[in-house]
């Protein structure tokens, strides 16, 4: 990985800080995804589901059951109805945005377990339903 030194105005530095905070992850994080270009999403898409095929059933079982963490959850819901009160400030918007795509993701990664299960005839009935 390259290093590079970036200017922040104070605002948003701050900004970039509380998100950091708020979602327990490192400041550069956070910028970097301010700055990644929208393909680059795509590409988280393919990053997650990655692999996947290579997993056993009983670890596939697991990617299938996997839930959101719990915090996040919880935060998440909190902006929703912070925004249902309010207008969300930017980096509350940003967060909010973040969460929903990690649990897109999940989601994503979830239903490919599942499908790869279905393909093994190894698809618990209770996951079935």
């Amino acid at each position: 990985m390259t290093s590079v030194t970036l200017e922040l105005p104070t605002n948003m530095y701050q900004q970039a800080a509380q998100l950091a905070r708020a979602t327990q992850r490192p400041i550069e994080q956070v910028v970097m995804e301010w700055i990644r270009p929208p393909m680059a999403a795509a590409g988280a898409a393919e990053e997650t589901l990655r692999g996947l095929e290579d997993l056993s059933d009983r670890e596939l079982n697991e990617v299938a059951r996997s839930k959101t963490a719990r915090q996040e959850a919880e935060r998440l819901q909190t902006l929703l109805a912070w925004q249902q009160q309010r207008a969300l400030t930017y980096a509350e918007r940003e967060e909010a945005n973040l969460l929903v795509a990690r649990e897109e993701l999940l989601t994503l990664r979830k239903a490919k377990a599942i499908y790869l299960l279905k393909q093994r005839n190894a698809l618990p009935r209770d996951l079935a339903a």
